[in-house]
Order: C-alpha cells, then sequence, then structure tokens
C-alpha cells in the first residue's frame, strides 16, 4: 500500500513537471512569434533567445539554496503558485500597454519566472530520489526526461496551432501559462508532505554549504568529477553538429531531395524522437554493472559516426546516424546522473546539480557559437573533422578511465 501511494506521488511529480513544461512552451511560441511582429524584430527575437540561456546559469547559486530547504514539496509548490501569479499579471498588462512597452515587462516577467524555475529544477532530484525508493533513479530520471521532452516538443507544434486558432490574441496564452503552473502546483501539494518526514538532518558543515560546495566536492570525488568533464564533453561535440549541417544544407553542400525547410525540420524531428524514445526504452538495452561503461562506449561510438556521417554529404546518412547518436545519448544521460547521484550525499545534491546544470547550461550555446560563427573564416568539413577527433578522443579517454564510470 505505501508503495503503491509513493508510486502515484511519483506520478504527481511528473504531472507537475509536464504542466510547467507545456506552459513555458506555449509562453515560449507566443512570446517569439509576438517579437517577430514587432518594428526591429530581429533585436527583439535575439533578445527572446538570448535571455532563454542566462537563467540555467544560475544553477550553481540556486543548487545550495535547495540542499537546505527542508520542505522541497511546498517551495517547488510555492514557486508554482508565484509563476502563476506572475503571468497573471503578464496577461493583465496586455490591457494597457502595446508593442515594445510590452514586450519588454513581457520579456522580464518571463525572465524572472525562468529563473525561479531553476529552484524548481534543483529541487526536483531530491524529490525524485525520495519518490518510489524501489524503481532505480536511472528509471525514473529516464521517464522524467521522456515525458520533458514530449511535452516541450508537442508544446512548440501544439503552441503554434492553437496561437493560429486564437487569432494571435497573445493574452490568452499568458493566461494559459499561468493555469499550468497553477495545475502543477495542485500536483505538487497532493504529494504532500511525505518529502519531508525523511529530510536531511543537516551538520555544521553542510550549513556552511555555498555555491563553492559543489565545486568542492567534484574536487574531492574523482569519479563523479569524470561524469561531469564527460557530459559537458560530449554536449561539445554534439551541440553544434546541427547547426553546420543547416549551415551546409543551405549552402547546397548536402544532398537532399526535399527543399531547405523540410530537410530542417526532418532532422530536428528525428533528434526529438530519438531523445524522447533513448530514456524510455535505452535503458532496457544496458543492464548490469556494465550498463553505463557500455551506454557510454556505444553513445560516444555513434556521436564519431554522426560526426563523420557529414563527410558522405548524404542526408539519409545523416538521419540514420543522428538518430543512433540521440538515441544512445539519451539512453545514457539517466544512467550517469543516476551514478551522480549515487555517490553524492543528500545533503550536497543540489550543491552537486547546480554545478552539473550550469556547465551543461554554458557549453552548447558556447560551442555552437565558436564552431557555426567560425564557418565564415574555416570551411564546415575542417569544423566537423575538429569535432570527430574531439570525439574520438572522448572515446580514448572513455576506455583509459573504465574504472571511473561506476
Amino acid at each position: 500500500m505505501k508503495n503503491m501511494q509513493s508510486n502515484q506521488k511519483l506520478y504527481q511529480l511528473f504531472t507537475a513537471d509536464a504542466l510547467s513544461e507545456i506552459g513555458d512552451v506555449f509562453y515560449y511560441v507566443a512570446l517569439i512569434t509576438y517579437a517577430s511582429q514587432l518594428a526591429n524584430s530581429s533585436l527583439a527575437i535575439s533578445l527572446v533567445t538570448t535571455l532563454e540561456f542566462i537563467p540555467p546559469v544560475f544553477s550553481i547559486i540556486i543548487g545550495p539554496l535547495a540542499d537546505k530547504l527542508r520542505n522541497k514539496t511546498r517551495v517547488s509548490m510555492s514557486v508554482n503558485i508565484i509563476q502563476c501569479v506572475l503571468y497573471i499579471i503578464n496577461g493583465l498588462l496586455f490591457f494597457k500597454f502595446q508593442k515594445w512597452m510590452l514586450f519588454s515587462f513581457c520579456l522580464i516577467i518571463n525572465f524572472i519566472s525562468d529563473t525561479l524555475g531553476i529552484i524548481t529544477q534543483e529541487i526536483e532530484p531530491i524529490i525524485l530520489k525520495k519518490l518510489s525508493p524501489k524503481i532505480s533513479y536511472e528509471k525514473k530520471y529516464g521517464w522524467l526526461s521522456a515525458i520533458a521532452q514530449s511535452f516541450s516538443i508537442g508544446g512548440k507544434f501544439l503552441g503554434g496551432i492553437l496561437l493560429t486558432l486564437l487569432n494571435n490574441h497573445y493574452i490568452f496564452m499568458s493566461f494559459i501559462n499561468a493555469a499550468t503552473f497553477g495545475c502543477a502546483a495542485v500536483a505538487l501539494a497532493l504529494i504532500g508532505n511525505i518529502i519531508v518526514q525523511d529530510e536531511i538532518h543537516e551538520n555544521e558543515e553542510d550549513k556552511k554549504s555555498g555555491a563553492l560546495e559543489g565545486v568542492k566536492f567534484l574536487k574531492n570525488n574523482p569519479k563523479v568529477r569524470f561524469i561531469v568533464i564527460l557530459l559537458s564533453n560530449i554536449n561539445i561535440v554534439l551541440a553544434p553538429i546541427l547547426p553546420i549541417a543547416y549551415i551546409l544544407l543551405a549552402n547546397k553542400e548536402i544532398y537532399t531531395p526535399v527543399n531547405y525547410s523540410m530537410s530542417v525540420s526532418l532532422l530536428t524531428a528525428i533528434d526529438s524522437l530519438a531523445s524522447i524514445l533513448g530514456p524510455t526504452f535505452g535503458l532496457r538495452l544496458f543492464k548490469g554493472k556494465k550498463a553505463l561503461i557500455n551506454s557510454v562506449m556505444v553513445g560516444s561510438i555513434f556521436s564519431l559516426t554522426f560526426c563523420l556521417s557529414i563527410f558522405t554529404r548524404n542526408i539519409y546518412i545523416l538521419m540514420l546516424t543522428l538518430f543512433l547518436a540521440s538515441f544512445f545519448i539519451g539512453a545514457t544521460i539517466p544512467l550517469l546522473f543516476g551514478g551522480v547521484i549515487k555517490n553524492v550525499p543528500e545533503a550536497k545534491i543540489g550543491s552537486v546539480n547546480g554545478v552539473i546544470d550550469t556547465l551543461l547550461a554554458i557549453t552548447p550555446p558556447l560551442s555552437t557559437f565558436i564552431f557555426s560563427s567560425s564557418v565564415q573564416y574555416v570551411s564546415a568539413f575542417v569544423n566537423i573533422l575538429i569535432l570527430s577527433i574531439f570525439s574520438g578522443l572522448i572515446i580514448l579517454i572513455i576506455i583509459r578511465n573504465k574504472k571511473n564510470l561506476f
């Protein structure tokens, strides 16, 4: 009976995450569409996309705070309620302001909400570990990752349709977002105080935890540090490949039987589909003590294969290798985070997770910017060759550090 209740609360956590995710995506579609209709739309769109990358950087500061909060579910619920109120206020602003003034307020409110959302994001791994202890953390994280990806992708598609049906009445999208956060708060409230009963009892050393606590812990724990470095390096390799492929497609340097927009849509859809299926079904392929080493090795090999497939200049081969790379990397991520969580004391999960999230948030846009912008000066194929060599080095590092892979 207790196990059934714990599983029910796990599903309630998934529901809360899905609701807040789809609301965020709906509003992002509305905000970017509204930005495209303003004077100097390129600046407006750049502001929206740039500000999306900033909140995750605060994870390194917010993570340690998450460790010190005793009632995790109540804090997450409170954050969702505040976000709900913010978007109600945002909707009301449509009656008072217009154009750039309205856009500025919307941008500020969205930035505040996204930053508050990092609190929930850092608390989530602690709650996830507590709920349904008989289910492995890797499996729970895989489900959560698949749900987030599914609603993120579906939300972008449905958001566009919904906005069209609403005849671009952006005010309704703001209120819909408020409603999703309100429903997410209710779902978290239903979890109740079960998390608090076994809450962490901090000692004096834990209370001194700050923004550098996660960094210190990684420094003193080679296994966890190795995983974080590995994740960051995989991100560095994978993040810029698709943008470079898009540039090559635009320059007609990759064969495709369809037009540019359809080619981009196909690659994006395949990447998204594989990212959903990987965490969901990939874990079934890797079991036992060698699950992590096997999944990391296979994922890294297919990442290298994806890099090299660019040289074939054929979109069919590119689509196949993209699917395999995204699928197996998707399967690897839950195992990697599971390995981290198992080796991090509960009192430091937020601190360590904050450092990891910050590193993972910084490396993709930075790597993408460096390699995609350098295409103006260096051949795209030279960049792909550099990424391929780097990907090969990652495989060699994995082979030489097998003992560090839990």
